[in-house]
């Protein structure tokens, strides 16, 4: 749906300027800011699918389970951590943008200052649920084959995959 937005507004614009000659200024809003949700929302099922951040270099080395654990867990930490702070001043930010205007579209910028926290939020919850999954796996598992908690079963996941 966003991507249709972002479709749609450049689309619009496009054939507004240059068929009828008129400049339309909600247009390009439209298309940035249905754009930062869309990469707000695809940072957190990045980190759901486990295609975010994938070190696989631990595969090429002998397998040691202890050292696997604590240097996902370290990761996991450093991700969180930022991933909080952005929930956190994401928050703090919204009260100025509900006070500011799209001169465009004629909303508060809170509309697309609330991406930052909400995207955050979910990629926090999705790299701790990431971070479950990777602890518990079997040894000679791959963090893509193993499904996370509403993944469908059927979904084939190719490590290498874009």
């Amino acid at each position: 749906m966003l991507l249709g937005l972002v479709l749609f507004a450049v689309t619009w614009q496009v054939l507004a300027r240059y068929v009828i000659s008129v400049s339309t200024p909600w247009t390009v809003e439209l298309a940035s800011y249905s754009f930062v949700w869309l990469s707000m929302i695809g940072i957190a099922l990045g980190v759901r699918r486990g295609r975010h951040m994938l070190l696989d270099v631990w595969d090429y080395l002998p397998y040691r389970r202890w050292l696997i654990i604590a240097l996902d867990t370290i990761a996991a930490v450093v991700v969180v951590v930022v991933l909080a702070l952005l929930v956190w001043f994401g928050i703090e930010s919204l009260a100025p943008a509900f006070r500011r205007t799209m001169p465009g579209l004629g909303l508060p910028y809170a509309y697309v200052t609330l991406a930052v926290p909400v995207g955050a939020g979910l990629a926090l919850i999705f790299a701790v649920e990431a971070w479950w999954v990777g602890v518990h796996r079997k040894r000679g598992e791959e963090r893509t084959e193993i499904g996370t908690l509403f993944q469908p079963a059927d979904s084939v996941i190719v490590k290498g995959e874009i």
